[in-house]
């Protein structure tokens, strides 16, 4: 399972624009329960930075969506810095 993981972020970070949007498109949907996971969290930082902007507006506002629930989550992880900047 890990190196699923880390094969998503390899993609994510030195992959084509298409191999990345597939990846994102694939994890939508399932953003804010992944942000929770260990490894999995990593990815979706790696969604957040290396997105393109109508990708990131579409996983914040996942995020986003889920009251309460996305508040947590933004203060227990490091991916409300990447949000916020």
């Amino acid at each position: 399972m890990l190196w699923c993981f880390m094969s998503s972020q390899h993609v994510l970070e030195r992959g084509k624009p298409q191999e990345r949007s597939q990846i994102i498109s694939k994890l939508s949907g399932h953003i804010v329960e992944l942000s929770q996971h260990k490894f999995a969290s990593n990815v979706v930082e790696k969604c957040l930075e290396y997105g393109d902007a109508i990708e990131r507006e579409m996983l914040i506002a996942e995020i986003f969506g889920h009251g309460e629930q996305s508040d947590n989550l933004l203060v227990s992880l490091n991916l409300g810095r990447k949000i916020m900047h």
